[in-house]
C-alpha cells in the first residue's frame, strides 16, 4: 500500500435491504489491496498521470479510500484519501439530489413547469418553454445542447440562461437523448430560486453535512485554501488539437478554473476519496444517516431517456439510459449506474452497482482516460462476468484515443491542403467595426498595432470554455508555448502574443472578468482564425455585391450583423 492510505475491509453483512453478503455473491473473490496497488501504479505510468484518487465500496462498506502519486508535478506532497479534486460532470448527480431534496421538502414537484418557478425563463420556442418540467432538466432530453462558448462571456447563471432562446435546438424536445450542460445550469438556478440560498450552501446543508462530507465544496476558494488539494495539469504544447489524454506530451500545472456561479452543478463540485465514499454508501443504501429517502434514490437511478450508443465514460455495455444525474445500463449480469466528468486538468469517473453494495470512484489531476479504465476494470473484477474480467481495458481505451487523434489530424491536414494562397479581398480596415447577435452580444473588430498578449494565460485550454481567472493564476511569463509538432496553429510560436508594431485585427467581446480579446490570424481570402486557448475559432467576414463588409460568421457563435 501507498504510505498514508486508508483501507477498510468489510467485516459484516450490509444493510438487509442490499443483498451484498460476500458468501451470497456469485462473483469470484475481489482483488486484494496489494493487487489494486500494483494495477494502479502500472496504470498511472501507462497513462502518464501525476496523481490519482481512488475509492471503492464493497458489501456496502469502505473497501479502499486512498491516493497515489503527487498533487503537483515537481513537488513532494502525495495524494491521499483526503486530497481534493474537481470532479467535473460527476457533479450532476449532486444537482439532481438537491432537486430531490426540495421535492421531499414539499417545495417542488418533479412535474412542475419550470416557468411556475422562473417566470422569465425562455427556450427556442413557446411550446417547449411552456411544457418543460423539473424532471426534464436532469434527464438529458430537452434538446438544448451545451453552450460552453458562452462561459467566458456571461456574468452569472441568469445571463447564461437568458441567451438560450438565441440557440437552435440539437433535437426536438423529449425526442431522444442529448447530453446537455445547459439544463444542469438551470438546475442550479432553480434550486437557488426555490430554496432562497446559493446552491453550494443548500447542498452543504441538505446533503454533505448529513453524510459527513465536511470538506466537499463547489467553490474554488475554499478548495484552493485547503493544504491538501491536487493541482490540475495540462499538455504544455499550446494549441494541441488532439485528445487531451494523449501520452508522450509534457505536462505542466495550470490554474483551477470554472465559472462557478454559472456552471455549478453541471460541474464544479470538489471532493476527496474519503468523502465520496460516504456519497457512494448513501447511494447503495448503507449509510447510517441518509439525507434522502430510498424512494428518491431509486427514482434518480431509474431509466428515463434511452441511450442507444453509450459514451466511453458510461459504466455499461450496449444500450442503456440516462436517469437523473446518472447513466444506467447492464454491465454483464448486473445493473450499473454512473457518470464521468471533465474539468481543465481533471477527469473523474464513478460507478455503482446498488444490488451488490458496490461503488468505485477514480479521479486524476490531468485529463486522462484512466478513471474510466479503472472503473471498468474494478466493475469487472468485483462484480463482472468472466468475459468482462478477461478484457484488456487499457488497450480498448488506448485504441479509442488513437483513433480520435487520427481523425482529428487528418481533418486538420485536409483543411491545410484546401487553403488558398490568396490574401484578404479588402483592406484590413474594412473589416473593422461593431457587430452583434443575441447569443454572444456585441463583437468589436479593431485594427491595432499594440501588443496583444495571450488570452487569459494558461486558461481556455484543451477545449475548455470556462474562461474564469484561476484562484492563483500564474503570470503570463510562465504560460507555455509551442505550435510545432502537430501542425496546429499559424500564429506566434512563443505563446507571448503578437509583437507591437505589426498592424493586425483583434476581436473583442465583453467578458466575465475583463474584455475577451483575441488576435485574428489570416487564413485565406476573408477567412481568419482566432484562438481561445486551444480552441480554434474560425471567423469569416461576409461581403455584399459592392464589397462592403456586412457581417461575420463565427464558429460556435453564429452570424453577427454589422451595426456600425
Amino acid at each position: 500500500m501507498i504510505p498514508g492510505a486508508t483501507a477498510l475491509l468489510a467485516v459484516a453483512a450490509a444493510d438487509a435491504q442490499i443483498p451484498t453478503a460476500r458468501a451470497q455473491s456469485p462473483h469470484p473473490s475481489p482483488p486484494s489491496l496489494e493487487e489494486i496497488d500494483a494495477w494502479v501504479e502500472d496504470a498511472m505510468a501507462r497513462w502518464e498521470v501525476p496523481g490519482l484518487g481512488v475509492a471503492i465500496v464493497y458489501g456496502g462498506e469502505s473497501y479502499l479510500s486512498t491516493g497515489y502519486g503527487v498533487r503537483e508535478l515537481g513537488q513532494p506532497e502525495r495524494v491521499d484519501g483526503g486530497t481534493l479534486f474537481s470532479i467535473g460532470s460527476c457533479s450532476k448527480a449532486f444537482g439532481a439530489a438537491t432537486l430531490a431534496s426540495l421535492v421531499e421538502e414539499g417545495k417542488l414537484r418533479w412535474d412542475d413547469r419550470i416557468t411556475d418557478h422562473i417566470p422569465w425563463f425562455r427556450l427556442h420556442d413557446p411550446w417547449t418553454t411552456r411544457e418543460i418540467r423539473v424532471r426534464d432538466i436532469v434527464t438529458h432530453r430537452v434538446g438544448t445542447g451545451s453552450n460552453q462558448p458562452l462561459r467566458p462571456l456571461v456574468t452569472d447563471r441568469r445571463d447564461y440562461l437568458m441567451r438560450l432562446p438565441h440557440t437552435e435546438p440539437d433535437h426536438a424536445f423529449r425526442d431522444r437523448y442529448g447530453y446537455t450542460n445547459d439544463m444542469f445550469v438551470l438546475t442550479g438556478h432553480l434550486v437557488e430560486t426555490v430554496s432562497g440560498t446559493d446552491w453550494d450552501s443548500y447542498a452543504r446543508e441538505r446533503l454533505w453535512t448529513p453524510l459527513g462530507m465536511t470538506t466537499t465544496t463547489a467553490r474554488m476558494g475554499p478548495a484552493n485554501a485547503s493544504p491538501n488539494h491536487a493541482e490540475p495539469h495540462a499538455i504544455i504544447q499550446r494549441r494541441f488539437i488532439g485528445n487531451a489524454a494523449t501520452t508522450g506530451m509534457p505536462l505542466e500545472p495550470v490554474p483551477w478554473q470554472y465559472a462557478e456561479n454559472v456552471t455549478v452543478p453541471s460541474g464544479g463540485v470538489i471532493t476527496s476519496a474519503d468523502e465520496i465514499t460516504e456519497w457512494m454508501r448513501f447511494h447503495v443504501g448503507t449509510h447510517p444517516n441518509p439525507p434522502l429517502s430510498r424512494s428518491s434514490v431509486e427514482l434518480m437511478h431509474r431509466p428515463h431517456t434511452v441511450i442507444a450508443n453509450p459514451s466511453s465514460w458510461m459504466p455499461f455495455e450496449g444500450s442503456g439510459a440516462y436517469a437523473m444525474g446518472w447513466s444506467t445500463g447492464r454491465f454483464g449480469d448486473v445493473t450499473a449506474v454512473g457518470h464521468g466528468g471533465n474539468a481543465l486538468g481533471f477527469n473523474c469517473s464513478i460507478a455503482l452497482v446498488p444490488e451488490e453494495g458496490f461503488g468505485v470512484w477514480a479521479t486524476t489531476n490531468r485529463n486522462s482516460e484512466l478513471p474510466w479504465v479503472l472503473t471498468k476494470w474494478a466493475l469487472a473484477r468485483f462484480v463482472g462476468t468472466e468475459e468482462l474480467r478477461s478484457r484488456d481495458w487499457h488497450a480498448e481505451f488506448e485504441r479509442s484515443v488513437a483513433e480520435g487523434n487520427r481523425r482529428t489530424f487528418e481533418a486538420d491536414e485536409a483543411r491545410r491542403a484546401a487553403r488558398l494562397d490568396q490574401g484578404p479581398s479588402v483592406p484590413l480596415e474594412a473589416y473593422a467595426g461593431t457587430y452583434h447577435n443575441g447569443y454572444a452580444g456585441e463583437l468589436r473588430i479593431r485594427l491595432t498595432d499594440e501588443s496583444v498578449p495571450p488570452l487569459m494565460p494558461a486558461e481556455g485550454r484543451l477545449g475548455r470554455w470556462d474562461g474564469t481567472p484561476g484562484v492563483h493564476e500564474r503570470p503570463a511569463a510562465s504560460a507555455s508555448a509551442g505550435t510545432e509538432g502537430n501542425g496546429a496553429g499559424t500564429g506566434p510560436a512563443n505563446g507571448t502574443g503578437e509583437a507591437a508594431g505589426e498592424v493586425r485585427l483583434v476581436a473583442e467581446f465583453d467578458g466575465r472578468e475583463r474584455p475577451v480579446r483575441m488576435p485574428l490570424e489570416h487564413w485565406h481570402v476573408d477567412r481568419f482564425d482566432m484562438w481561445f486557448g486551444d480552441v480554434r475559432i474560425g471567423v469569416s467576414f461576409v461581403l455584399d455585391a459592392t464589397a462592403r463588409v456586412t457581417g461575420v460568421e463565427m464558429d460556435y457563435y453564429g452570424r453577427f450583423d454589422r451595426v456600425r
